[in-house]
């Protein structure tokens, strides 16, 4: 499975519509704590704002939007759908409104946003790579090469090895294969090759 996040942290102003001003933000969040943090802080960056909209996507199942006090599903959804749309993963968006004095109803305020997240992501550099699993694997002395071997085939980088009693390998396997290797290495060891 392919991680796709932003390389960097952007920010866009659009036109201003009636007199708001909207301005997008986009940066990299490994998790929904450092989505917020990066919420809180739009908050401290400009307090006068009138919102600050945003939505996160930080895998295909984490993913959140708020309309932040605009009315319901005319700001987060739209910024959401634009994150779906990019297949993008530890991305935040914080769309922050600066109120012009004249409302611009509820399509309006759909059209504003998700126009804004598009323009930031338009602007994206993405960084793509393979989200992996740390496993721990240990074996007899004999197994060593048998399992390195099966390791390479599934594409399975060893980042640490270790001797004592038996031969300790700490690996990096790629998500969609570690199911498939867990059975292939219980099948080479016959159940003597710990997984941790």
């Amino acid at each position: 499975m392919l991680l796709r996040r932003p390389s960097q942290r952007l920010r866009v102003a659009t036109d201003p519509i009636k007199g708001s001003r909207f301005i997008a933000t986009l940066e990299r969040a490994v998790d929904e704590s450092a989505a917020m943090n990066m919420v809180k802080g739009m908050r401290v960056e400009w307090p006068d704002a009138t919102h600050h909209v945003f939505a996160w996507r930080i895998d295909g199942e984490t993913r959140r939007s708020s309309d932040d006090g605009e009315p319901a599903g005319t700001s987060g959804p739209p910024i959401l759908r634009r994150l779906d749309s990019a297949e993008a993963s530890q991305t935040v968006i914080v769309v922050t409104r600066f109120y012009g004095g004249t409302k611009l109803g509820s399509g309006g305020l759909v059209r504003a946003y998700g126009r804004a997240a598009s323009a930031v992501l338009a602007e994206v550099q993405w960084v793509e790579e393979v989200q992996t699993q740390r496993l721990l694997l240990s074996c007899g002395y004999s197994l060593e090469g048998p399992l390195r071997g099966l390791l390479s085939r599934f594409k399975a980088q060893i980042t640490t090895v270790r001797w004592d009693t038996q031969v300790h390998l700490e690996v990096q396997v790629p998500i969609e294969l570690e199911e498939a290797l867990k059975t292939e290495v219980q099948e080479l060891g016959a159940g003597s090759i710990q997984v941790d």
